[in-house]
C-alpha cells in the first residue's frame, strides 16, 4: 500500500505541473486474460505513459457513434493471445482514444509490442466513414484510405502487450520522479515507446508517405535532427542509437527500436517531431524538471538490453 501511494502522489505531480489534457487516453484492461494488469501499481505506471501523451497532444478528435443504421466495429489485436478480435457496434467518445491493455509471452528479445485498430462496418448517414477515419481532422486525413495521399491521422485507438516472461525483468517505478534506481527494464519508457507505435510512428499511412530510401524526411524531424533521419532496416523506427535531446540534454530517442538495461527513456525533441509530421498537433511541454532527473551518464555503461518491436 505505501509504494501504491507513492506513485498516486507522482501522478498528481504530473496533473498539475501539466496543461489539461486536449485528448483522453482511456486504457481498457477487457481482453488481458493473462492478468498482467491485475497489480494496480503497473496500471498506474501504464496511465502515467498515456497522461504523457494526453499533456502533449492538442487535436481535437469527433466522436465515433454506432446508433440505428451506422455499425462501426473495430479490429483490436488482442494483447492476451495475439489473434484480432472483431467487437462490433463499438463507440468512442470525443477527445477519446481507447487502448486495449494486456500481456503475453513474446518471441525473442521483445519487450512489447503496439498499434493502432483497424475497423469496419456500415452506414447509412451520409460522411459517417468519412468521420471513422478522420475524427474531424479533414481531408488530409480521410485520404489514409487512399495511402500514398495521406498526411496526418486520427486512429480510434488500438492495443500494446508486454511480455508476460519472467526474463523480461521488468521495473515498475513507483516514484517517476527519479531515474537513477532503475533496476532491469523500465516498464514506464517501453510503455512510451508502444504508445508511440499506436499514435503512428513507424506504422500511419502518413509516416509511410515521408520515407525517402531509408531515411525519414519529415520537416519537422529534419529540422530537429539536423538532416534527413536514418531508419531501422524495418523502416519502422529510427535507426538504433539515434540520439536527440530532452530538455537540452542529450538522449537517446525513445523511438529506436532498444532500451538499455537500467536506464529510462523520455520522449524526445526527435520523437515529438516524428509524432507532429504524421499529423498530431503537438505542444512543446517539457518533461517537469522534478520529474526529469535522468542519469544521462548511465547511458553506455549497462549493456543493452531486449530489443522493442511493433
Amino acid at each position: 500500500m505505501k509504494n501504491t501511494n507513492k506513485l498516486i502522489a507522482a501522478g498528481l505531480a504530473i496533473a498539475f505541473c501539466q496543461q489539461a489534457a486536449a485528448i483522453n487516453i482511456t486504457f481498457d484492461y477487457s481482453l488481458d486474460a493473462n492478468g498482467f494488469f491485475n497489480d494496480p501499481t503497473r496500471k498506474t505506471v501504464l496511465e502515467a505513459a498515456g497522461s504523457y501523451f494526453e499533456n502533449v497532444i492538442l487535436d481535437d478528435l469527433t466522436a465515433i457513434t454506432t446508433s440505428g443504421g451506422d455499425h462501426f466495429n473495430i479490429a483490436v489485436k488482442n494483447p492476451a493471445t495475439g489473434n484480432t478480435d472483431t467487437i462490433n457496434d463499438y463507440s468512442v467518445a470525443a477527445d477519446t482514444l481507447i487502448v486495449f491493455a494486456g500481456g503475453r509471452a513474446l518471441s525473442n528479445s521483445v519487450l512489447g509490442k503496439g498499434g493502432p485498430g483497424g475497423f469496419s462496418g456500415s452506414a447509412v448517414t451520409p460522411g459517417f466513414f468519412d468521420n471513422v477515419i478522420s475524427r474531424g481532422e479533414g481531408d488530409a486525413t480521410a485520404a489514409a484510405t487512399d495511402g500514398p495521399t495521406a498526411t496526418d491521422f486520427a486512429p480510434w485507438g488500438g492495443a500494446i502487450t508486454f511480455d508476460t516472461d519472467v526474463d523480461a525483468n521488468w521495473y515498475f517505478d513507483t516514484d517517476l520522479s527519479t531515474s537513477g534506481d532503475i533496476v532491469g527494464n523500465d516498464f514506464y519508457s517501453v510503455a512510451l515507446h508502444e504508445l508511440g507505435h499506436l499514435l503512428g510512428i513507424g506504422l500511419a499511412d502518413s509516416w509511410d508517405n515521408l520515407i525517402s530510401g531509408t531515411d525519414f524526411i519529415g520537416a519537422a524531424s529534419i529540422a530537429s535532427f539536423g538532416g534527413d533521419v536514418p531508419l531501422n532496416p524495418s523502416f519502422g523506427h529510427w535507426e538504433n542509437g539515434t540520439q536527440s535531446q530532452v530538455n537540452g540534454v542529450a538522449q537517446e530517442a525513445a523511438m529506436d527500436p532498444s532500451i538499455t538495461t537500467g536506464t529510462r527513456k523520455h520522449f524526445t525533441d526527435l520523437d515529438l517531431a516524428g509524432l507532429t509530421d504524421i499529423g498530431w498537433e503537438i505542444t512543446a511541454v517539457p518533461v517537469p524538471a522534478a520529474l526529469w532527473l535522468l542519469g544521462s551518464g548511465m547511458i553506455g555503461f549497462a549493456i543493452v538490453g531486449r530489443r522493442r518491436s511493433v
